[in-house]
């Protein structure tokens, strides 16, 4: 799995342990990330970046996280997109 978000999102993945946890600062840098990624890699990226970085659509796995919390609907678009991620239903 790799993470490619804004810096709260990739920072809070890298102390949930996500080791392959990338910031995103320009779609230059992600493309190049990504010229070295398996096309059957599971890939979580901001909206932003994923609107951004048009080349993530040549992967099968990627699943769109909002940018900021507002962004979410309510609590339970929230624990939806949890449990798509992580496979499990949390509490939140």
């Amino acid at each position: 799995m790799i993470v490619l978000g804004n810096r709260d999102f990739a920072t809070g993945m890298l102390l949930a342990g996500v080791k392959k946890s990338y910031v995103f600062e320009n779609r230059e840098q992600a493309v190049e990330l990504l010229g070295s990624v398996p096309k059957d890699e599971f890939i979580v990226a901001n909206i932003s970046v994923i609107e951004a970085v048009p080349e993530l659509s040549r992967f099968s796995s990627v699943v769109g996280i909002p940018d900021e919390v507002k962004d979410f609907g309510n609590i339970d678009d929230l624990q939806h997109v949890i449990k798509s991620v992580v496979g499990i239903e949390l509490e939140v």
